[in-house]
């Protein structure tokens, strides 16, 4: 005997309402939740030698001599994308292009050219049916899915245009007159003097609006960048965006095509608004130093050409030398009288020796984590008059060290020694410069760089100092 199933009018309420909400929740749909990322990548040998040997292997720059055109067709045939340029960058050993943003569904892959910098097309992928389509697997069109929050990829054959006409790939015409490429080069930096030189390129978010009204999307490295934008009569403007920084700028397109890998367009990020800059370079005239040893106790080496600091073995005496310097520059007698000092910058040049001890002799684990220390002088002194037993004291308070080995590949070394002029620790002591000694002054090593004396003037000490005046 079969059971009948009876259903009361307030259960089929309940279930009515239910199924009500259920289909409400699947047909809404947050805005924005439904876009997806389609992305091309070509393997090394997908691209001739030609090709490849253009991309730049340093590091430094992030390279983009080629760019893709797509044209895309949605599933009713609607042309979404017409032409659109993709950048190229090499990834480890093949190539793969910027990622295009589409909403989801389903679309086809209508043309792809790939473009050199003179606006020439030099690949393409030919369509089906036309005289080359037999040496691709999938010639084109090619359908894909773009899924919501997701990166579909595509890799896409290409043959070398060559002297080949258009029709043999099955186009008309390559139609890309009106696409002139314009190249530049390009850094994001923190504008900001009290963050150390050595890092100021940032990463940072790129989205550039041409003449015409198209924008480009790009994500800059801490470094330089190379990209490519249509070349148009007018102002393109850059937005810069990072966590904690928005900026616009505006730029002609000479000013573009004047930059290159060793002068890119730099654009400065940070709230630098009433802060002001001065380079004072130290000369003989208006700078005392002066560099002392053990080994002359009693000598005067005031016009030294090295400002130095080490401790070694003298081959000739069998003995260990160490020697320390001094320098003062009265940085307040360059500033106007109102000045608030911000930030010091001393840039030091290697004219000699940045020695360590020898890689056999210690393991990593010990070698010394500086390689000097620059110490305010406390005591009063004069340039003729300081010997390695006539030396002025010092204090430890504020001292700053210099990092072991940090830039090995530069000659030109940047400190902040902000805090020998503007104090952290309070301490009412007299300033009258500041002493370079060795660190530890028992371990062999030492550095070697310029003073006020050495007959190269760019080799000189620089100092860049950063400050404000009342408003």
């Amino acid at each position: 005997m079969k059971k009948k199933i009876r259903f009361t009018a307030g259960t089929l309420l309940m279930i009515a309402i239910i199924m009500c909400a259920f289909s409400s929740c699947e047909k809404q749909e947050e805005p924005g939740n439904d876009l997806g990322q389609l992305e091309f990548n070509f393997t090394a040998d997908d691209l001739q030698d030609n090709l490849k040997s253009t991309f730049n292997d340093d590091d430094s720059i992030v390279s983009m001599p080629y760019q893709l055109l797509i044209s895309v067709e949605d599933k009713d045939g609607t042309l979404v994308l017409d032409k659109e340029p993709v950048p190229i960058y090499k990834f480890s050993n093949g190539f793969i292009s910027n990622k295009v943003e589409l909403r989801k569904g389903t679309y086809s892959l209508t043309e792809l050219l790939v473009v050199n910098r003179k606006g020439e097309v030099s690949y393409a992928t030919p369509m089906e049916g036309s005289p080359l389509a037999y040496l691709v697997e999938k010639p084109l069109p090619v359908q894909f899915n773009i899924s919501a929050n997701a990166v579909t990829g595509l890799r896409i054959q290409v043959i070398p245009v060559g002297e080949h006409p258009p029709e043999d790939f099955g186009y008309v015409s390559f139609g890309i007159s009106i696409v002139k490429p314009l190249t530049f080069y390009t850094a994001a930096y923190i504008n900001n003097p009290r963050i150390m030189a050595p890092s100021r390129f940032v990463k940072a978010k790129l989205k550039i609006y041409d003449p015409a009204g198209k924008d480009y999307e790009f994500m800059l490295a801490a470094k330089v960048n190379e990209l490519v934008v249509r070349a148009l009569r007018g102002k393109y403007i850059f937005v810069v965006k990072t966590d904690a920084y928005e900026k616009k700028f505006m730029f002609g397109p000479e000013d573009l095509k004047m930059t290159s890998p060793e002068n890119p367009l730099l654009l400065p990020l940070g709230d630098h608004h009433g802060i002001y800059e001065m380079e004072i370079r130290a000369t003989p005239d208006k700078t005392a130093d002066v560099l002392i040893t053990n080994l002359d106790t009693n000598e005067n080496f005031g016009e030294h050409p090295m400002f130095a600091a080490s401790f070694k073995t003298e081959p000739v005496l069998t003995v260990m030398r160490l020697t320390r310097s001094l320098m003062h520059v009265d940085i307040n007698s360059h500033l106007p009288k109102s000045a608030t000092i911000v930030k010091v910058e001393l840039t030091l040049t290697v004219t000699g020796n940045i020695y360590t001890m020898q890689a056999s002799s210690v393991s990593d684990s010990t070698r010394p984590k500086y390689m000097g220390v620059l110490r305010q002088v406390t005591g009063e002194w004069k340039e003729e008059g300081v010997t390695w037993n006539k030396q002025p004291e010092t204090t430890e308070a504020n001292q700053v060290f210099i990092h072991y080995n940090p830039w090995i590949d530069f000659n030109k070394r940047t400190y902040d020694v902000t805090r020998l002029f503007v104090p952290i620790d309070k301490v009412n002591l007299p300033n009258h410069g500041f002493m370079l000694m060795h660190h530890p002054e028992d371990m062999s090593g030492g550095v070697e760089f310029g003073s006020s004396d050495t007959k190269m003037k760019d080799e000189r000490p620089l100092f860049r100092v950063y400050y404000t005046l009342p408003h």
